[in-house]
């Protein structure tokens, strides 16, 4: 699953949050509990068009549930 969330981030056809949701074994409930948004609203941040949209306050509360910084989040390259 890590792999695929990798391979989907790297397409552009998710956002990083995908990738760290799988790496760290969340789910979207999980990291709605965690951030504090709407469920809805944690599976709208997982496309890359609305991701790259977010602002940092928002990216702030998935860096903190992730144990990364904001730019580890912002600029997600992984080999």
């Amino acid at each position: 699953r890590i792999a695929n969330a990798l391979e989907n981030v790297k397409a552009g056809k998710a956002s990083p949050i995908l990738f760290f949701m799988e790496l760290n074994m969340m789910d979207i409930p999980i990291v709605a509990s965690y951030t504090g948004f709407w469920q809805w609203t944690v599976k709208r941040h997982l496309k890359f068009e609305v991701f790259k949209k977010l602002s940092d306050n928002k990216l702030q509360k998935y860096a903190e549930v992730f144990d990364i910084t904001i730019d580890e989040l912002k600029n997600f390259s992984r080999q």
